[in-house]
C-alpha cells in the first residue's frame, strides 16, 4: 500500500524490516478446519502498513475464522492488483488506485472494504515555511516522488481548489526520504507532494511539517481490501470470513497498540529496535502509533467497519479523470462494493476490547 505505488520506494523505505516470518497463533482455536488463503501485499516488504494482517496471523485472529493466511509482497499497488485481478492471489491490500485506472485495460475486481480514514497523498511544507496556506504554493515548486505517483493528480487538484493552475514545471520528481528532504532543503522546491508512509518516516527522523490536505476528499479512505470479481463470487464465504477477522485485528490493535508492537515483532522480527525492552518499545510505538491513527475508521456496535463511501469514491474517480489519468469513470458498482460489509461486522466489537485490554505477552 504504497505510492504505494513504486515498488523502489518501498524497496529503500523498509528494507531493513525484510524478512517476514510467522509465529504460533495466540489465540487459536482447536479443531478448526485451517483454510489456506494468499493475501497480496501492496509493497515489496514487510511493513506497518501491513499491521493488521500480522496481529490476525500472530494473534489468532484468523485461525479463529478457520483461514491460514498467507502474505505475499509485490513491487507495489499496481502489481499487488493484477496478480489479485488474475486470481493468483485470494485478496489484496492495496490503495484503488490500480482497479480505477485499470478498468479499461481489463482488470476485474472490486474493493470490498475500507481499511483507512484518509487520502493518503498530501502536501507538506517545513513547520517554520513562510507558506502558510494552499494560496501561498503559487509560482513554488512542489516535489513529488515521481511524475507517475499516484499523488501527482491529488496535488495537482490541491492547486486547482486555490485557484492555481498548475505549470508544466510545477511538479518536479524528487524522489523521497532523503532525496527528497535534500531537494527541500536546497531550495530545489518549496514542498513536498508524498503519502503518509513517507511523513510518518520523516516526522520519526524529527522532520516538522505543516500540512494542506484536499478540501473536498482529505477524509476518503483510499485504501482498502480488493479481491477478484471471480473470487467475490465463489470465495463469499471466505472472504466475509478474512474481513471480519481482519476488522477484529484492526480493532485489538487500536485498543492496546503495545499488544500489537509485540504481534508486529514475532510476524517481523527484524523490526524490533533497540537495546534494551523499553527502547524497543519506545521505537515500535513510534512506529505503529502513525498507522493505528489511520486505521481506526470505526467498529461495531456505533460503526460498521470498511463501509465504502459511493459518493467520494465516485468524486475521487472524477478527480482523476480531470487530472487526464483516465479518461472515463469506471461505474462505481463495477470497481466496489459494500455487499460484505454486513457479514465482515458481525461480531461484538466490546469483546475484542476487552480481549484486548486483558492480553499479556
Amino acid at each position: 500500500m504504497t505510492d504505494r505505488n513504486d515498488g523502489r520506494v518501498r524497496g529503500r523505505l523498509w528494507a531493513s524490516i525484510l524478512g517476514a516470518a510467522t509465529g504460533a497463533a495466540l489465540l487459536a482455536t482447536p479443531g478448526v478446519a485451517q483454510e489456506k488463503l494468499v493475501v497480496q501485499g501492496g509493497a515489496p516488504v514487510p511493513y506497518t502498513g501491513f499491521l493488521s494482517i500480522y496481529v490476525g496471523q500472530e494473534g489468532g485472529f484468523f485461525k479463529e475464522e478457520g483461514l491460514d493466511v498467507e502474505i505475499r509482497y509485490a513491487s507495489g499497488a499496481p502489481q499487488g492488483t493484477q496478480i489479485t485481478a488474475a486470481n493468483q492471489a485470494d485478496v489484496a491490500a492495496v490503495t484503488v488506485e490500480p482497479s480505477i485506472n485499470g478498468y479499461d485495460k481489463g482488470i476485474r475486481g472490486k474493493i470490498f472494504s475500507r481499511i483507512n480514514n484518509h487520502l493518503i497523498y498530501y502536501i507538506a511544507v517545513p513547520e517554520d515555511s513562510p507558506i502558510k496556506t494552499v494560496q501561498d504554493l503559487k509560482g513554488k515548486k512542489i516535489g513529488v516522488a515521481s511524475f507517475g505517483s499516484a499523488a501527482v493528480p491529488v496535488v495537482r487538484s490541491i492547486l486547482r481548489s486555490a485557484g492555481i493552475e498548475p505549470q508544466s514545471d510545477t511538479l518536479l520528481p524528487v524522489g523521497v526520504m532523503d532525496q527528497a528532504m535534500a531537494a527541500l532543503r536546497s531550495g530545489s522546491v518549496q514542498a513536498l507532494g508524498l503519502y503518509d508512509g513517507i511523513y510518518f518516516a520523516l516526522e520519526r527522523a524529527g522532520v516538522k511539517f505543516r500540512y494542506f490536505r484536499h478540501p473536498t476528499l482529505a477524509a476518503f479512505g483510499n485504501t482498502g481490501l480488493f479481491a477478484s470479481d471471480e473470487t467475490l463470487k465463489t470465495k463469499r464465504d471466505q472472504l466475509c470470513r478474512f474481513g471480519r477477522a481482519y476488522a477484529r485485528a484492526t480493532l485489538f490493535a487500536v485498543t492496546n497498540p503495545e499488544a500489537a508492537v509485540k504481534l508486529y515483532w514475532k510476524a517481523v522480527p527484524g523490526a524490533r529496535r533497540g537495546a534494551t525492552e523499553e527502547e524497543a518499545m519506545k521505537n515500535g510505538l513510534a512506529e505503529v502509533a502513525p498507522m493505528l491513527k489511520v486505521f481506526d475508521i470505526g467498529f461495531p456496535p456505533a460503526t460498521k467497519y470498511g463501509t465504502i463511501d459511493r459518493d467520494a469514491f465516485e468524486k475521487y474517480m472524477e478527480l482523476n479523470k480531470q487530472e487526464g489519468v483516465i479518461v472515463a469513470t469506471p461505474p462505481f458498482d463495477s470497481i466496489a462494493t459494500n455487499d460484505l460489509i454486513g457479514c465482515i461486522n458481525d461480531f461484538n466489537g466490546d469483546e475484542v476490547r476487552s480481549k484486548a485490554k486483558a492480553w499479556r505477552s
